[in-house]
């Protein structure tokens, strides 16, 4: 997950670099000279991004005292090496799990407030960080019964962890150390959830790329976890370069226990100017790799044709539905979903109006998906 608009400004030099300027594009733009003497350079790969800087270390906040990025001019970066055990995604091997086989299209529940009915769906996605109270850090929910009164979900409903957020939930996550992380997942395990998807740590366009080194760890550590605790993960390939995707499909290569991996195009990666560009990164994965891959997306639903055609699965995570709702929209079926102001009276209650919208939702995206599987492995009919 990149962060958006107010890259680019580095607050002690008062400069300002446009965050176009900070994308890296290998075709365009040549590698920046101070990549070439780097002790990373094997990991990294090198930056090559319009911006006139001689190493990713211009990026440098200048401001020890308060840095909370992984640079070399941090004195907690040997600390934050150490806690990761390095950069490099050398990670013992995780049990292989078996995964439930996944629907086409999943809703997002968010909360369960304006609804009174439990919704019943083939599988529901709910938040990772949903699960568990961030000041004491432990479970939420100990029954399934109270996590289905909460979100108003069928009891019945299998659920699917999603740990796709912004950056303070997921540093959170990380702070409560893995034995507290263990139990929490057991609990939502033992609350119904069937399988999750690995935090997105970021990397941003407008840092040391020690910092990307530092959050690829983290979510391959992360998806470890998962898969001790008894959890299938879907492992969240996020990256900044075509390096990154490289090193990811080296990884995922090297440990067969990853069938699943999830990607977002919400952010960053879903501006109109990059989203092609990660997409073919990520369709370069699943070719790499060589054997079948599920993929769970959120976003860059026009991006599914190439997406089915590379991966041996794909689930898309359909948000619009419930927040739609939530603002009084109602879904128009259509060649393509459109949406009409719905409103409603003080207090009335939205499940018609929420299942209405999810029901037109999932079959459009289901529609797109089927007709673009037709050429895909037999696999990714789920």
């Amino acid at each position: 997950m990149h962060r958006p608009a107010a890259v680019g400004v580095r607050k002690n030099t008062g400069m300002h670099i446009a965050e176009r300027k900070l994308r890296h594009d290998s075709l365009l733009h040549q590698p920046s000279l101070g990549c070439t003497g780097c002790a990373e350079r094997k990991l990294c790969g090198g930056l090559a991004i319009e911006a006139d800087v001689w190493s990713c270390l211009n990026f440098c906040c200048n401001d020890p005292g308060k840095c909370d990025r992984v640079c070399r001019n941090n004195p907690d970066y040997a600390f934050r090496v150490q806690e990761i055990g390095g950069f490099e995604l050398k990670l013992p091997q995780a049990p292989l799990l078996q995964a439930p086989v996944l629907p086409l299209v999943v809703p997002e529940i968010f909360h369960g407030s304006k609804r009174n009915r439990h919704f019943s769906p083939a599988l529901a996605s709910v938040s990772l960080y949903g699960m568990f109270d961030r000041k004491e850090g432990l479970p939420k929910y100990r029954t399934r019964a109270e996590l289905s009164e909460k979100f108003k979900i069928s009891a019945d409903t299998p659920l699917l962890l999603t740990a796709i957020q912004r950056d303070r939930p997921l540093e959170r996550w990380w702070e409560l150390g893995q034995a507290r992380r263990t139990v929490i997942i057991q609990a939502a395990r033992d609350c119904g959830a069937v399988l999750a998807t690995t935090p997105n740590y970021s990397l941003f366009v407008d840092r040391p790329r020690w910092d990307d080194l530092h959050a690829m760890k983290r979510i391959a550590l992360a998806h470890g976890e998962f898969l001790q605790a008894g959890m299938p993960a879907a492992l969240h390939v996020n990256g900044r370069t075509e390096w990154d995707f490289e090193r990811w499909a080296e990884f995922i290569i090297a440990h067969p226990e990853v069938t699943h991996v999830s990607f977002e195009f919400t952010t960053g990666t879903g501006r109109p100017t990059r989203r092609r560009h990660h997409a073919a990164w990520l369709c370069g994965v699943a070719k790499t790799v060589g054997r079948p891959l599920h993929l769970l997306v959120r976003g860059g639903s026009e991006l599914l044709p190439e997406l089915c055609a590379a991966f041996a699965g794909v689930t898309f995570l359909e948000t619009t539905a419930f927040l739609k709702t939530m603002m009084r929209f109602h879904a128009i079926r259509a060649d393509t979903v459109s949406w009409w102001p719905y409103p409603t009276a003080a207090k009335q209650q939205l499940d018609d109006l929420f299942e209405t919208n999810w029901e037109i939702c999932r079959d459009a995206i289901a529609k797109v998906m089927r007709r673009d599987l037709s050429s895909a492995p037999a696999a990714a009919v789920a």
